[in-house]
């Protein structure tokens, strides 16, 4: 018999709700076992000390998917998820991103192997980490996004991000890649799944291929706005500047600039090297 540990976010974008899903899976005799999260690293220590367990069910949003990946063993252990977050892009790809979804691929209990990202950065002088991202990386108009929604927009809830992608105003942020170019961009954005947030931007894209889709803009508002536009009307019309695929990447800001990684923020970033990881981690997906 699998044995499951849920590791709960009672933080994550659902709040209350989260405790009625929690009763309910108690009901169906999903989660025997629980260990909820109390501060950011939790997630990560608690699937530390996880040995015991076959599976561990993430309860939560990216940024607690991130961190139970970074301290699992992923040569034995599975990923579950139940989507509590704000944007659920992993989720969303495995076609678990509703309940009634999740709850059936547990049911289920069929898995694929899918890529990860080794993230290091660089703060300074000094050396900020290395870590696994599952989900998006972004420097620019979208890591500004996040800040706003998650700060003076949080109280919008699930509607936190969508304002404050209309608040927010493009910056230039100057960049320079691995392969020597030198260029202003106002959003770069390093995607293992297919879906940045809600909305499915790298359309065609795969967790198991072995390649990461890189998306580049150097747009103002009003053609920013016209991108978003696109996006939820799920055309390609008004796209990115530049779009590609890459299995490793290095980017070196001349100026400090915040980086988002599946939804959590590092601050006065500097350098960033990106590297796909293929199959380096079995997740639950829909039937």
């Amino acid at each position: 018999m699998i044995r499951r540990l849920a590791i709960f976010n009672p933080a994550a974008g659902l709040g209350p709700s989260n405790r009625r899903l929690l009763a309910r899976l108690s009901r169906l005799g999903l989660v025997p076992e629980l260990a909820s999260t109390s501060a950011p690293g939790d997630a990560t220590r608690i699937a530390r000390l996880s040995e015991g367990y076959d599976e561990l069910l993430v309860i939560g949003g990216d940024g607690t998917i991130g961190e139970v990946i970074n301290g699992m063993d992923r040569t034995r252990q599975q990923l579950a998820l139940l989507p509590a977050g704000h944007g659920n892009c992993l989720a969303r790809d495995l076609g678990v991103g509703r309940l009634s979804d999740a709850l059936a691929a547990l049911d289920a209990r069929r898995s694929v192997t899918i890529d990860l990202m080794r993230v290091r950065t660089q703060a300074g002088e000094s050396l900020a980490g290395t870590r696994l991202a599952a989900s998006t990386l972004a420097l620019g108009y979208v890591a500004d996004v996040v800040r706003a929604g998650r700060t003076h927009l949080a109280w919008l809830g699930r509607h936190a991000y969508t304002a404050a992608a209309v608040a927010t105003r493009p910056r230039a942020l100057p960049l320079r890649l691995d392969r020597g170019e030198s260029r202003y961009v106002t959003t770069l954005v390093v995607n293992n799944t297919a879906h940045l947030a809600n909305f499915r931007t790298f359309h065609g894209a795969r967790l198991d291929d072995g390649a990461l889709d890189v998306l580049e803009s150097d747009y103002g508002w009003w053609r920013q706005m016209l991108h978003n536009g696109a996006i939820l009307a799920g055309s390609t019309r008004w796209g990115p500047a530049r779009r590609w695929q890459v299995r490793e990447l290095a980017l070196r800001l001349p100026r400090p600039a915040p980086l988002m990684i599946d939804g959590e923020l590092l601050e006065a970033v500097t350098a960033v090297d990106i590297a796909c990881e293929p199959a380096a981690v079995r997740c639950v997906r829909a039937p």
